[in-house]
């Protein structure tokens, strides 16, 4: 898992590793692993489970990005930054729910 001084938008592969599919995955391939893991690890599933909570946010954060394909572009490319993006709301929504 990465901390706030690593945040998954800076690495190449934490996105691709948390929905565990290649780089190369279709749109299709990876709307499929996000309704995956994210029925795995909701909230809903898995009531009072700090681990779940936190990998369901890293889940929808990942999808966040994966899921937009300018978004997926700039991370690829190593240029997405957090300000003003998707990443930034759900790191915030996340954090604002402890």
């Amino acid at each position: 898992l990465m901390s706030i001084e690593h945040p998954l938008y800076k690495s190449k592969s934490a996105y691709y590793d948390i929905l565990e599919v290649s780089p190369t995955a279709t749109h299709v391939q990876i709307k499929t692993a996000y309704y995956k893991q994210s029925f795995i690890y909701h909230p809903d599933k898995n009531a009072g489970s700090e681990e779940a909570a936190f990998r369901f946010s890293q889940i929808s954060e990942a999808y966040s990005v994966l899921g937009n394909k300018a978004l997926r572009r700039k991370y690829d490319r190593g240029i997405l930054s957090q300000c003003g993006s998707v990443v930034f709301l759900v790191v915030c929504v996340h954090f604002c729910m402890l």
